[in-house]
């Protein structure tokens, strides 16, 4: 007997979504085994315009030139073309792209910020912008200021030179690609090396009695309940 009603694909069998059809535009083949193929002129300038769109929205607050948009959005659209085999399909091209343009425009304000403030980060000057009393209880400020001072104190006496170097930039803000091509080291090198510096100073609070807790109540400003 006939079942009765419309017929639906079984879970197991139902047809896979369709691929984005930017990534054909793009050069990027449904096939993988099918070699990649020249993008289209018409789809790439497409790309970008979208791009700049967005990062001129999001970035609207930051004072970005229209030069810098259209620089961030060049460089964006040529890494994503260079990436489009690292697209998996989990949410719309253009969502994907945008975050790889998000990405791009984002370190490069954070590189501007870093070098117009200057590179060299001290210990003494970081800590101090962050034991400003204000709003504080006279109890609060006086427990903030010793675990500074704990802190201040394991940078400069556990810490290799290179060490702090490092962790000061990375808390200042500079970014990872800025502070490993300063200290000539690989991302990698940076990331053990500040990993290292980070391990020392848990275990220099831990033994002067402070936990992870009150270092960053301390370093963020928050207080007690």
């Amino acid at each position: 007997m006939e079942p009765i009603g419309p017929q639906t694909d079984h879970p197991d069998t139902a047809a896979p979504h369709a691929p984005d059809p930017w990534l054909a535009r793009l050069g990027r083949p449904v096939d993988p085994d099918l070699p990649r193929t020249e993008p289209d002129p018409t789809a790439v300038e497409e790309l970008r315009t979208i791009l700049r769109k967005s990062l001129a929205k999001s970035l609207s607050r930051r004072g970005v030139s229209d030069a810098d948009l259209d620089d961030f959005a060049q460089e964006a659209t040529v890494r994503v073309l260079s990436r489009l085999d690292n697209f998996r399909g989990d949410s719309r091209f253009t969502t994907w792209a945008i975050s790889v343009a998000t990405r791009v425009a984002l370190t490069h304000l954070r590189t501007r910020q870093w070098q117009a403030r200057g590179q060299d980060v001290d210990a003494d000057d970081y800590l101090g912008t962050r034991a400003d009393p204000d709003a504080q209880r006279p109890d609060q400020t006086l427990e903030k200021h010793a675990v500074l001072e704990a802190l201040r104190r394991a940078i400069h006496e556990r810490l290799t030179e290179k060490q702090r170097s490092a962790l000061l930039a990375e808390l200042g803000g500079a970014p990872t690609h800025v502070v490993a091509e300063r200290l000539g080291m690989t991302r990698g090198a940076l990331y053990k090396l500040t990993h290292d510096a980070r391990k020392r100073l848990k275990e220099a609070l831990e033994s002067a009695g402070y936990t992870d807790g009150d270092v960053s109540r301390a370093l963020n400003g928050a207080s007690h309940n």
